[in-house]
């Protein structure tokens, strides 16, 4: 299935550590169009990292800062949106990510997920996260892409999925 893009936001969602920042990077570079990352604008507002963001102030902190920046970054346009691993966890992200954008559902692997650097990732046994997660992210998704491959070949995977999107030559 394809769909028509326009000024429509590349929204990726998925797993902790499945890549979306990279895929994001990539989608970026192939099409010109600006990256934006969740987990980095919180880690700018917040001056710390996320993983001491939320040793410090808690899951519920965290993800109502979260919130606040999916609510920021849904308002632009034309741009390939990095979410964190954790967004579908609230359904009021759900619009705010979906009224401009196009959702895509990067899978990974649970074995091939990167845990450094992720509080939740580190003392949970991933594959009940994705248990719990995955139904979430079915909803939240418009299109699914495998990213058990190369950086570069999900993100043409992504691309295939809007046929008039214009890469930057």
């Amino acid at each position: 299935m394809t769909t028509e893009l326009g000024d429509k936001n590349i929204v990726l969602i998925g797993m902790p550590g499945c890549g979306k920042t990279t895929v994001a990077r990539a989608l970026g570079a192939l099409t010109g169009r600006a990256v934006a990352d969740a987990d980095e604008e919180a880690e700018a507002w917040a001056g710390m990292p996320v993983p001491a963001f939320f040793a410090r102030e808690g899951e519920n902190a965290f993800r109502d800062l979260e919130t606040r920046i999916l609510a920021r970054l849904g308002e632009r346009s034309g741009i390939v949106l990095a979410t964190g691993g954790g967004c579908v966890l609230r359904p009021e992200n759900y619009p705010l990510l979906h009224r401009r954008g196009v959702i895509v559902w990067l899978q990974r692997d649970t074995a091939l997920l990167s845990i450094e650097g992720r509080p939740l990732s580190q003392r949970t046994d991933l594959a009940a996260m994705y248990r719990r997660r995955a139904p979430l992210y079915r909803a939240f998704a418009d299109h699914i892409v495998d990213n058990n491959r190369t950086v570069a070949q999900a993100a043409e995977d992504v691309l295939a999925l809007f046929p008039t999107l214009e890469r930057d030559l």
